[in-house]
């Protein structure tokens, strides 16, 4: 059994571009747990048999679009607060990036476009040194592309 070619958390990063042209993207720093989703919705259709109708139908599934929603979750970063807080409720363009160590980029590279930031939470707890804590949630509102590193 061969090994699988796995990446390391630490190399997924999320980045919220500036608009300009061109475009500079800065990762949202902080951020300890980044998740990607892929998602393709559908409806379901239950297709008959013709010639057994007391027979329990079957289900098809009709594809009716797709998304791509981003999570993170980690410390609250000060530094980029206001520019996170910006962006919310408003569709820019983001990355989300898988990379590697240096010298390695075979599988690496990004999922690049419009989406929107939807939900941005702060918390934290009291005592025992604790830092405070932000979760986000950002969905796609347009078609994205993957982009191998080069």
């Amino acid at each position: 059994m061969a090994a699988p070619d796995i990446v390391k958390g630490a190399y997924l990063d999320v980045l919220l571009g500036d608009g300009a042209d061109p475009e500079v993207f800065t990762a949202i720093c902080g951020l300890t747990a980044r998740n990607l989703t892929e998602q393709v919705n559908t409806n379901d259709v239950f297709v008959p048999d013709c010639d057994d109708p007391e027979l329990v139908p079957v289900r098809r599934l009709v594809p009716t679009g797709q998304q791509w929603d981003i999570s993170g979750e980690g410390l609250l970063n000060l530094a980029n607060r206001a520019t996170v807080r910006a962006a919310k409720g408003v569709t820019k363009n983001y990355r989300f990036v898988i990379g590697r160590p240096a010298g390695s980029i075979v599988g690496a590279g990004y999922y690049e476009g419009p989406a929107m930031l939807t939900n941005l939470q702060i918390g934290g707890t009291a005592g025992n040194g604790e830092f405070a804590t932000t979760n986000l949630t950002i969905a796609s509102d347009g078609a994205w592309t993957w982009t191998d590193a080069a």
